[in-house]
């Protein structure tokens, strides 16, 4: 039976391979889509933005932190406000499903047609890839733009096309504005297309790809850069994280003491920087490092073992480049944060190769080592199994913890007016609403005084218009001050807040607010 299936695939072309893998890709990924319970904070903040840019409200969507370009594609393919969650989630389909062609032609061009079949497998099954590619987030759609990048630098590289390096660049920009992070490989980019071919040869032609990329690039990311600089006063790729972002450059640029003379702070404001990021990188690569294998897949460990030892008859360059931009990634994320399993996603896709490469490099060891007879069917088995391993996890629903907060948000879009402002730390809830959505304000307890918080939140609650407050259980967290003195009150007695709903299983109360 496993000779014949083994014979059946063999019996395929390279063509009907590729069209069984996407569809293979399409339906477990269509699966997730339909499955899908509930949508993350971030999910919510996406959907805000892509329903301003469906009603006109464009400076408004803008003013958001989350980047515009994944709002902007959901608004232009969402019929209404309402279909805002399934306009995004299909989005992350095509991209999630679709860049499994550009994937394997890459893998295909550079190592071979075995590993490239391999790679895009892997990633068909892959059950991270497929969980991201059915979610309300920019991860499909970031990776897809970033492979698309990659697949025409690398291709324009060796061709010396510029065209091809225009649509790098162009790609990468989108990739940018769908992920901040996106603009750091364009350094990467400029490191290959000097060494490309020796340091002394055809300077001419690179300073031409150099000069097509960097355009092409920076007409994406200049205008947006300028924008957040108009809004912020500050320098800053991206509106997300602001905090951290300007601290980092602050003290980058060197913090003087006043105790101290100009000669002793002279060092410190050179060095500081620098030290700053190696103690980062220090300090949070191994957690990088880990989240990076974790979001690979365990069961895909040992193949990446022996795809990174495998015999090599020369060096490949290819290889060398993909090592380069996942190196650059875990390197970058560990300046600023220990970073999850999220973040490591984008690039998988691209360092499935290595798994590709190493299920043929065990297929040699069986075979010249061990000397077993039909090696084939014993990597046939190793795949099923791999397989097997992955499914359940790919086709367990997203966010089922969440499905309350969708009844609370349909509850929400019945009972209350159209045009009603909901505060709360949780946008979930308002986002099924299609509602709009005011962050509850931070605060603290004052020592004795919890009123003074809770006092501080109703009057800027009414000065924005706000008609409900919904609170939760992780609202303590947020504005403790605000819940110490709701628990200290007696509610029904309250001349600034009425209960309107109470969830007591997701200890969620919803409080009008009282003018």
């Amino acid at each position: 039976m496993v000779n014949k299936i083994i014979i059946f695939f063999k019996s395929l072309n390279e063509r009907q391979i590729l069209f069984l893998l996407i569809g293979t890709a399409f339906i477990l990924r269509l699966y997730a889509v339909l499955m899908a319970q509930g949508i993350s904070y971030d999910g919510a903040h996406y959907g805000f933005v892509a329903r301003d840019f469906l009603k006109g409200h464009f400076i408004k969507g803008l003013s958001s932190p989350a980047p515009p370009f994944y709002p902007f594609l959901i608004s232009l393919f969402s019929l209404d406000t309402i279909h805002v969650d399934i306009a995004g989630r299909f989005i992350s389909l095509f991209f999630g499903t679709f860049i499994i062609i550009p994937l394997f032609y890459l893998v295909k061009e550079a190592i071979g047609q075995k590993e490239a079949i391999f790679s895009a497998l892997f990633y068909s099954f892959h059950p991270y890839l497929v969980t991201y590619s059915g979610m309300l987030l920019t991860e499909a759609t970031y990776w897809g733009l970033l492979i698309l990048s990659v697949y025409f630098f690398w291709t324009g590289l060796k061709k010396e096309r510029v065209w091809r390096m225009m649509l790098s660049g162009c790609f990468l920009g989108l990739a940018y504005l769908t992920r901040p992070e996106g603009i750091g490989y364009v350094l990467v980019y400029l490191i290959w297309i000097i060494v490309d071919g020796g340091l002394k040869k055809r300077w001419l032609k690179k300073f031409i790809l150099i000069g097509s990329l960097i355009l092409t690039v920076f007409i994406f990311v200049i205008p947006y850069i300028i924008y957040i600089h108009q809004e912020t006063g500050q320098w800053l790729i991206s509106k997300k994280a602001v905090e951290t972002q300007s601290q980092f450059l602050k003290k980058s640029g060197g913090e003087v003491d006043p105790l101290k003379s100009i000669e002793q702070n002279k060092p410190i404001k050179k060095n500081f920087g620098i030290l700053r990021i190696a103690y980062n990188i220090v300090q949070y690569l191994p957690f990088v490092t880990y989240h990076y294998l974790r979001v690979y897949h365990f069961s895909l460990w040992l193949f990446l073992f022996f795809g990174l030892i495998r015999v090599r008859r020369k060096v490949i360059a290819y290889e060398l480049f993909l090592a380069s931009l996942v190196l650059f990634h875990l390197l970058s994320l560990s300046t600023f944060l220990p970073s999850t399993i999220r973040f490591a996603v984008p690039v998988v896709p691209l360092s499935l190769f290595w798994a590709g490469t190493g299920i043929l490099e065990i297929k040699r060891y069986l075979e010249k080592i061990i000397k077993i007879s039909n090696p084939e069917k014993a990597i046939f088995l190793f795949v099923i199994l791999v397989i097997l391993i992955q499914l359940p996890q790919s086709l367990t629903p997203e966010r089922r913890h969440r499905v309350g907060q969708k009844e609370v948000g349909l509850w929400l879009k019945q009972n209350t007016p159209p045009d009603a402002i909901i505060m709360s730390n949780s946008p979930q809830e308002t986002f099924y609403a299609d509602r709009e959505f005011m962050m509850l304000p931070k605060g603290g307890s004052p020592p004795g005084d919890p009123g003074k918080s809770f006092e501080e939140t109703i009057r800027y609650a009414k000065s924005k218009g706000v008609r409900y407050i919904l609170i939760n259980k992780n609202t303590q967290e947020r504005n403790p001050g605000f819940i110490d003195a709701i628990q200290s009150k007696d509610m029904s007695q309250s001349k600034d807040l009425k209960e309107v709903f109470r969830k007591v299983d997701q200890s969620l109360t919803i409080y009008g607010v009282v003018y």
